[in-house]
């Protein structure tokens, strides 16, 4: 159980779980955008902007921890 436990409290799964909120928050920015009708971005578009999410969140989370 310990293992377990060590294993999801890993620094690779917290990463994950940051990205993965950022890809979640970048298609759900792009579903409200699209039902407001203010841009029409493309599937790939919107990936690149998870991506780099993701990249942003990972950058403060990192300064967070070392302030």
């Amino acid at each position: 159980m310990e293992t377990i436990i060590s294993y999801l409290t890993s620094n690779r799964v917290k990463s994950f779980i940051w990205r993965s909120g950022m890809m979640t928050l970048s298609y759900l920015f792009a579903v409200l955008v699209e039902n407001l009708g203010l841009l029409q971005l493309e599937p790939g578009v919107i990936t690149i902007i998870g991506l780099v999410l993701g990249e942003v969140s990972k950058y403060f989370n990192t300064k967070a921890k070392t302030v």
